[in-house]
């Protein structure tokens, strides 16, 4: 059976398909085998295929060959330079990726195939093979034996191709615990108050730990808070007054994997001083993770 790419674009209309394919997959079926399958071509070959193609639409100057080197360097080239826009015109992550790069490359396909239809059918670019089955009569025992060889082998390869790419790889366990400001970034904090002024700030936790974690979330104000004992309840709606006086408020939360728990707080002091308002992050009741911010309280002014 003979194979021939020449006035058809059938190897335009292949590479539109399986980047159609693959946002079908990301869209109905996550995390699956055919995601990471359709992906791979998708990043590292077809961006650079349609350029070529675009580029490139005659038989000559570049063989097959160079064809396929090219559009692997092109493609390792194009996926970045997308990503580097992206970071300044919307944000790196699945789904701008997807689209931009299928835009991309559906664009490209439409410009090459433009291009195409004003050559010469004989000019242009062509790709011809042939897929014959085995004669097994004319092969000895040993071309048998390596054919079924290389054949179990590719089987092999394939089922453990699959096994690495739909087995969950777990990174670094870690918990992000961070103090926010009233701007949800970690600066602008209400470090100089007056007395009864209150303040607000953000505390953030991401679980990362890829199980489902018990967490307790305890904030102090005072100048010592080296002991965790006589450990307060928190209002539920977790908005805080403290006195002057050393004070413990608590809450305990349970967050899956990659869940992210955020709550803004409002404090206050009666008393001017110097303090230090202290977040401590318990796991199986013991800290495991602690942070602090200094306050300033000024008497009001008159």
């Amino acid at each position: 059976m003979k194979i021939k790419i020449k006035e058809k674009p059938w190897d335009l209309l292949i590479v539109v398909l399986l980047t159609t394919l693959l946002i079908l997959a990301v869209a109905l079926i996550p995390d699956s085998f055919w995601r990471t399958l359709l992906g791979l071509p998708f990043i590292l070959f077809l961006p650079g295929y349609v350029l070529i193609s675009f580029l490139f639409p005659e038989e000559e100057p570049l063989d097959h060959i160079e064809r396929i080197a090219l559009s692997f360097g092109l493609s390792i080239a194009i996926t970045p330079l997308i990503g580097l826009a992206l970071n300044y015109i919307w944000e790196i992550s699945l789904i701008p990726i997807l689209f931009s790069q299928s835009f991309f490359i559906y664009i490209f396909s439409l410009l090459a195939y433009i291009r195409r239809r004003s050559i010469p059918p004989d000019e242009l670019y062509s790709i011809e093979f042939e897929i014959n089955p085995p004669d097994w009569e004319n092969y000895d025992w040993i071309d048998k034996a390596l054919v079924m060889a290389t054949i179990g082998l590719l089987i092999v390869s394939g089922g453990l191709a699959y096994n690495i790419a739909t087995t969950p790889r777990t990174g670094e366990r870690f918990t992000e615990f961070a103090i926010l400001g009233e701007t949800g970034i970690a600066d602008d904090y209400p470090t100089n108050l007056t007395v009864n002024e209150y303040g607000t700030i953000s505390v953030m936790v991401i679980n990362r730990e890829y199980e489902t974690v018990n967490y307790t979330v305890v904030v102090g104000l005072g100048n010592d808070l080296d002991e965790m004992e006589d450990v307060g309840d928190i209002a539920p709606e977790f908005d805080l007054s403290f006195p002057s006086n050393n004070t413990y408020k608590d809450m305990d939360l349970s967050l899956d994997h990659e869940e992210r728990w955020n709550q803004s707080m409002n404090f206050s002091v009666e008393t001017s001083g110097h303090y230090r308002l202290s977040f401590f992050l318990l796991r199986d009741d013991e800290i495991y993770r602690n942070l602090h911010l200094w306050i300033e309280i000024s008497d009001q002014e008159d």
